[in-house]
């Protein structure tokens, strides 16, 4: 009798176990995320010879982190370059960026505007 009531037990646990519904949480994808292309690069050296994929990767890296520490993400397509650089003036003081920073994320701007208007 034990026997049938502990095997009885076992077999509804593992079938609740299989049959439960799980909620599974999908990262919701961030708006105006734009990953370091090959295109941004050969783009972006049309402004800065001297633009590496690193500096890309490290632009897009603040962007995304000081930027967003304080607010949603722009849409980078939004701004004129005048105007974006005006804004990066502005934040860039308040994120307590560093000159080689600044330019990073300058150069990532300009590299994704520069790609997506050909």
């Amino acid at each position: 009798m034990k026997k049938s009531i502990v095997l009885l037990l076992v077999v509804v646990c593992v079938t609740l176990a299989c049959h439960t519904k799980k909620e599974v949480k999908k990262e919701t994808p961030k708006p105006y995320v734009y990953e370091p292309t090959e295109a941004q690069l050969t783009a972006g050296k049309t402004k800065f010879a001297d633009l590496t994929k690193d500096n890309l990767i490290k632009g897009r890296s603040i962007y995304y982190g000081a930027c967003m520490n304080c607010h949603e993400p722009k849409n980078i397509n939004d701004y004129g370059l005048d105007e974006f650089s005006h804004i990066l003036d502005n934040m860039a003081r308040k994120a307590k960026l560093t000159p080689e920073e600044k330019n990073d994320v300058l150069r990532y701007v300009v590299a994704i505007k520069l790609s997506e208007s050909k």
